[in-house]
């Protein structure tokens, strides 16, 4: 059995297929006898466009990209979809030539249109498909296309090529673009591809490909699998069929991807996979569709949620690293694990090994778990914050808090983690004053953090709001306006696609404020990083008092705190509850309450710390001003660890502040050793 697994556009070019490498994997484990090539082919087209062009649609131009490839499958589509083009790009901003620019002169010339720009994109990934079909057509007994973010269009061209060179080519399309409806539909409407896998691939591909070697076509019997046979009984889509112990799994195969990547001197990111599916989206377990994030369909293609053990986790990394001799891990998994992140990060630190990671995380992360992350090497993240208001965040089912938000943003300044998160407006419902509270937040409270960038609400088939789209006040759902553009009327019409618009029953809030917020902010920080100073908000502790520089409004403003002021400060540096603060202070003799409200209202009011509540009881509280080193916080993180930990062991009744930070003096005069 010969099988082809096959990578189009837009994957990103610095990564090799999570699916390729997974199933590439599983069956040659399964199946010594196969013979299975992969094909990274998105970058070869990579190269054809200039890594800066295809850089530029696939991160941020998936509608793009698609239609990019939908006028190579409907030429009738082809100057709707180049008015589309330059309209986008003109709206952009990007700049056609001189610096900004991502068209190299080498292959759209010195002085490019964006007509002339399209001209070419569009030739050249015609020439690509084609060379592709060509080496492909007639070789494979089974093609198999991974279809995520941006490919689906991708992989109906060269499905129609292929099927135009050699029609007794089975080919089977898998990945998240294809769940629900969307599966059963396109097998329906389309006669270039021959089956659809839904849900995880390894054991439905298995299954199929020693079918078809026995010589029968018949898949009807096996889960997680449609044919154009079975697409009109399972309009909603097919059973899973989920492997039981992510454990069992091979290690990744990426030798093509990684042998062609290094050809080409690329530095790339060596993808591992801890997880599938989240912990957070318990809608299918519980049958309540608002147990999730109710903006988000990144799940829809799992039963629940399955994790690695953090050692097996830990020895694949050792493994890929000692294989590929790449130290930079993008782990793929929508979410880090719930319990256990201790565990999991001293094991990649216990390596010994000098990595830089990646990963996705909630707001819920303690401090001293994202300081031990830190030090295993995790340099980039992409927090869930989504809002920085209270009853947004309510809103969208995100259950996390404006204050954890605050927390894990400002941790992440301290200790120079990337923290590309995002601030989700427009969503359905919103009202006007979640608008103004959002803005007040990052005006008073945030704005000495990496900025978030402010993206739109976006629809896709499976999340809440589609599933109970009447409560949230839309209607007229259909396939997303811009697949017009690309697509055959008719077809646009009786297909039924991941993305998706809407109408709404009342006007939507105008979140115009925030984006133009967003943009004043992130000239505010990138200017602050510039200078030898590098916060617009931090402090300096001297141990019986404490400097806070402010130059958030443009001013500097000197605030010295000394004493009591200094220590109820310096403990609030982590999320602290009122219940918290009396045993510290009140029951020591240290303060009253009287005296801890007037300190907390007058930071608040300072916006040097955030009170969460309108009640001191049942509050939570905290500093906002960051460290002005990595060290000083790694220092902070852990006198505030060790003293939770003495705490905890010898009971809740324990002195105050200065009895602890005596007692954590060890802790905190270890030395600090910090990975640029």
């Amino acid at each position: 059995m010969r099988i082809c697994l096959i990578a189009l556009p837009w994957s990103l070019y610095r990564h090799p297929s999570a699916a390729l490498g997974a199933l590439s994997a599983y069956l040659k484990q399964q199946e010594p006898g196969f013979e299975v090539i992969c094909r990274s082919d998105f970058l070869d087209a990579a190269v054809a466009l200039g890594f800066g062009c295809y850089d530029k649609i696939s991160q941020s131009s998936y509608d793009v990209g698609e239609m990019l490839y939908a006028a190579l499958c409907f030429p009738e589509r082809k100057e709707q979809v180049r008015d589309f083009f330059i309209s986008r790009m003109e709206e952009s901003g990007a700049p056609l030539v001189g610096r900004g620019s991502f068209l190299e002169p080498a292959i759209y010339g010195e002085s490019p249109t964006w007509a002339s720009a399209f001209d070419v994109i569009h030739s050249r990934l015609e020439a690509h498909l084609e060379r592709v079909a060509e080496e492909v057509a007639g070789r494979y007994e089974l093609v198999g296309l991974t279809t995520c973010f941006g490919q689906l269009f991708a992989n109906l061209a060269l499905s129609m090529r292929l099927k135009r060179r050699s029609p007794g080519t089975r080919i089977v399309l898998g990945g998240s673009t294809v769940s629900e409806r969307v599966g059963p539909s396109l097998l329906q409407e389309l006669d270039s591809f021959d089956y659809v896998i839904q849900g995880e691939g390894e054991q439905p591909l298995l299954a199929l490909a020693r079918r078809l070697a026995s010589g029968s076509s018949d898949v009807s019997d096996l889960k997680g699998l449609i044919s154009r046979e079975t697409a009109g009984a399972l309009p909603r889509g097919a059973p899973f069929w989920e492997v039981s112990d992510v454990n069992s799994l091979p290690i990744s195969d990426y030798s093509e991807y990684a042998a062609k990547a290094e050809a080409l001197n690329i530095f790339w990111l060596m993808t591992v996979e801890g997880s599938r599916g989240c912990w957070w989206d318990r809608a299918k377990r519980t049958g309540n569709p608002k147990a999730t994030c109710h903006f988000c369909n990144l799940n829809v293609q799992w039963n629940g949620y399955r994790e690695k053990g953090a050692e097996r986790l830990v020895s694949e990394v050792v493994a890929l690293n000692e294989r590929y001799h790449n130290n930079v891990l993008f782990f793929l998994d929508n979410i880090i694990r719930l319990k256990g992140v201790d565990d999991f990060a001293r094991r990649l630190i216990d390596t010994g090994k000098d990595f830089v990671i990646f990963y996705e995380m909630r707001a819920n992360i303690r401090p001293h778990e994202l300081l031990l992350l830190w030090e295993a090497g995790v340099r980039f993240v992409q927090f869930g914050i989504e809002s920085l208001s209270e009853s947004y965040l309510k809103r969208i089912g995100k259950g996390t808090s404006v204050i954890t938000n605050l927390q894990v943003m400002k941790i992440c300044h301290e200790l120079g983690i990337v923290n590309g998160a995002n601030l989700l407006t427009d969503f359905p419902g919103g009202r006007q004053e979640e608008v103004e509270e959002t803005f007040a937040t990052i005006q008073q409270f945030a704005l000495a953090y990496e900025p978030l960038s402010a993206n739109r609400f976006w629809l896709g088939r499976g999340a809440t709001v589609q599933v109970l789209n009447d409560e949230y006040g839309i209607r007229n759902l259909r396939n997303a306006d811009f697949y017009r553009v690309g697509l055959p009327e008719q077809l646009y019409e009786r297909l039924c696609l991941l993305d998706l618009s809407y109408d709404q029953d009342t006007p939507a809030a105008d979140w115009s404020s925030v984006r133009v917020l967003c943009k004043q902010w992130g000239a505010a920080y990138a200017a602050a990083r510039a200078t030898e100073y590098r916060h617009l908000l931090t402090y300096l502790d001297s141990g019986h008092s404490m400097r806070i520089f402010d130059a958030r409004t443009g001013v500097l403003r000197n605030v010295v705190l000394e004493g009591l002021a200094r220590d109820v400060y310096m403990f609030c540096a982590e999320i602290r509850r009122w219940e918290e603060l009396r045993r510290e202070f009140i029951e020591p003799g240290r303060a009253d309450a009287g005296q801890l409200a007037e300190l907390i209202e007058t930071w608040n009011q300072q916006g040097l710390l955030y009170r969460e509540g309108t009640h001191l009881e049942g509050g939570r509280f905290l500093s906002l001003a960051p460290a002005f080193t990595p060290e000083m916080a790694v220092r902070r993180i852990r006198a505030a660890h060790a003293a939770e930990q003495q705490r905890r062991g010898a009971g809740a009744s324990l002195p105050g502040p200065r009895h602890s930070l005596q007692q954590v003096g060890d802790a905190v005069s270890q030395p600090v050793q910090v990975k640029a």
